[in-house]
């Protein structure tokens, strides 16, 4: 790996992984934030509180884990702006109330969640929920990129977006890390996009299924960055390799 990202990426003693070098260049870096939206990342609304309703105390570790992650997301905002680094807001939702442009499969446990919870519309974009947490608000000039399915690229054209915006370099926040998160940054690696996910900045169910994601994309998906600490130094020390570099030429 690169000899300052590779300082930064953790990769435990006696893990196996096949992840290729990772060499990022600012220019061609994107801070990716998945589904910070009211019906997914926040412990009162949405999702989290049909299934809190349903199944009582199945969503505390999650709740407990978004209260640090939403911070995080934005303290990476606040740097990423800062520094001119482009960001995307990934989102979740259809246009259409009953999700006739979700797969089957999505759009049935999405409504069958929705008529066991005696609540509705969590990913109509017409709905309160669907939009993304005031903490984490896109300002003007960033991205903001409309999915219908767990993944990114599986249900829109967030492929050539990326293309046409010149970026190769993923780094990626939000949740779920063993939905959204993984199945994205899967996808964008067999796509030959770099990626690095911030431990961080990703909320999961349980620990469980955080920590065995997170060690399955470091076996040959994603570098995985601890803290938002280490992303902002990682951030700030190629800049000014970058920097030491123009001066010299």
């Amino acid at each position: 790996m690169g000899a300052i990202e590779d300082k930064y990426f953790h990769q435990p003693a006696g893990e196996v992984t096949l992840l290729p070098p990772i060499d990022i260049d600012l220019g061609r870096t994107a801070l990716i934030v998945i589904d910070m939206q009211y019906h997914d990342a926040h412990a009162e609304q949405g999702v989290v509180a049909a299934l809190e309703k349903l199944h009582p105390g199945s969503t505390a570790y999650y709740a407990e884990r978004l209260a640090t992650v939403v911070p995080a997301i934005r303290r990476l905002l606040d740097h990423a702006r800062a520094t001119d680094l482009e960001v995307i807001h990934v989102v979740v939702g259809s246009s259409h109330r009953d999700l006739r442009d979700f797969n089957k499969r999505m759009r049935h446990w999405i409504l069958d969640l929705q008529e066991r919870s005696g609540m509705a519309d969590f990913y109509w974009t017409e709905s309160p929920t669907y939009r993304i947490l005031e903490e984490l608000t896109p300002v003007d000039g960033e991205t903001v990129f409309q999915k219908r399915s767990f993944g990114a690229f599986n249900s829109t054209n967030f492929e050539n977006l990326l293309r046409e915006m010149g970026i190769d370099t993923l780094l990626v926040t939000g949740c779920v890390t063993n939905y959204c998160v993984e199945t994205t940054v899967r996808d964008a690696a067999d796509r030959g996009f770099a990626c690095a996910v911030i431990d961080e900045a990703v909320a999961g169910f349980s620990q469980e299924s955080h920590d065995a994601t997170l060690a399955s994309l470091r076996g040959g998906f994603a570098a995985v960055i601890p803290t938002v600490a280490d992303t902002v130094a990682m951030l700030d020390e190629l800049a000014g390799r970058s920097a030491a570099r123009a001066a010299a030429e």
